[in-house]
């Protein structure tokens, strides 16, 4: 898959480092994931006309999160961006602009082999703002979906959201 990397336009990234020690089995299942396998997420701060911004629920997360996920073949950032923002929520998007990456690695603890993946953090503007009723695709968990007014206390790895959301906020383009 060739992605242009967003480092290479914006110099002004947050950029973080996640590396997570993990056994055998759980390291085995996380390098054959998808998101491992293709090595490039997305994930969009979407907000409307008043400023609110979209976020969904998904288990893993264990709480709120940024509508997000793995590219397709041949899909760039940004199209990966409105692909899964209307997959996940049925919002309608329009990405701005990178502000955040996250290089996650994670190692398996018996023979320190290493994988991981790239999550690319997008500000966006909602061209529609209807949450549909069926969120996600089939087989993908989806608890909720909602907007608000500003971030949840249960927002998921919140130092680093409550950065990248107000990184966002502010550079919206005037409306």
């Amino acid at each position: 898959m060739d992605v242009t990397d967003p480092r290479g336009r914006y110099d002004d990234h947050v950029v973080t480092h996640s590396r997570e020690v993990l056994g055998p089995k759980p390291f085995e299942e996380a390098a054959d994931s998808e998101a491992a396998t293709i090595g490039w997420v997305v994930l969009a701060f979407v907000f409307d006309d008043e400023d609110r911004v979209l976020l969904v629920d998904e288990p893993w997360a264990d709480g709120w999160t940024a509508p997000g996920g793995v590219l397709q073949s041949g899909e760039s950032l940004a199209e990966a961006v409105v692909r899964e923002v209307r997959e996940e929520t049925g919002v309608e998007a329009s990405p701005i602009r990178s502000h955040a990456i996250n290089e996650f690695n994670f190692a398996n603890e018996r023979t320190d082999e290493t994988s991981g993946w790239t999550a690319v953090f997008f500000g966006a503007d909602a061209d529609t703002t209807e949450i549909e009723a069926e969120l996600g695709l089939e087989g993908e968990r989806i608890d909720d979906a909602a907007w608000f007014e500003a971030l949840p206390n249960d927002v998921f790895d919140r130092e680093f959201t409550e950065e990248v959301y107000q990184r966002c906020l502010s550079n919206r383009p005037s409306r």
